[in-house]
Parts: structure tokens; sequence; C-alpha cells
């Protein structure tokens, strides 16, 4: 299942322009959002780890070739033992942040 077809300049502008649309919202409208990331990524842990395996061997062949360091690549790798459940865990870390506008 891909999560989008869209090329990494896309999805960055979508993101960035998202940013100022979530930082006006209340804090229970923006608690709300990031309760629905969390649950969209954990429902989808099993599709992203396929497509992060994928990635990986492609970015295992760059840094073969010098086109990637070799850190880059272990730090691209989501299926390390406890690493997608402390990317999980770090959005709800964000939930739990005073919100910075009060």
């Amino acid at each position: 299942m891909p999560l989008t077809n869209n090329s990494p300049e896309e999805v960055a502008k979508a993101a960035s322009i998202s940013s100022l649309t979530l930082a006006r919202l209340s804090v229970d409208d923006r608690n709300h959002a990031l309760r629905q990331v969390h649950d969209a990524l954990r429902d989808a842990k099993r599709e992203i780890l396929e497509a992060n395996a994928k990635d990986l061997a492609l970015a295992a062949k760059a840094a073969e070739d010098g086109e990637l360091s070799q850190s880059l690549v272990k730090r691209l790798d989501l299926g390390k033992p406890g690493k997608f459940e402390d990317m999980l865990q770090g959005i709800l870390d964000v939930e739990a942040l005073d919100d910075p506008s009060r």
C-alpha cells in the first residue's frame, strides 16, 4: 500500500503548507490529529516496514556506489528492534508537549 505517489519535493511542499494549518489548531484538535497519525502509522506497520526494506536495499546499493554514507543507511532502517515503536512514541511525546503559543 503506497502512502504516496508524489515526489519527495511535492510531499515536502505539502507538509510545509500543512504545518501552517496545524499551527492554528486548538490543542485538542492538534492532539486529535497527532493521535490519528500515530494510529495510521501503527496500523500500517507491516506495509511501512516492507517498503522500508525495499528502500534500504536501494540505499545500500547507493552506499556501495559512494552516493550515500553507511551511517545514513543505518539511520533509515525502521526494522531495527524498537525503532518503529520509538517513532510512534515520539508522536505521543509531541502530544504531551505544552502549547508553544501560550
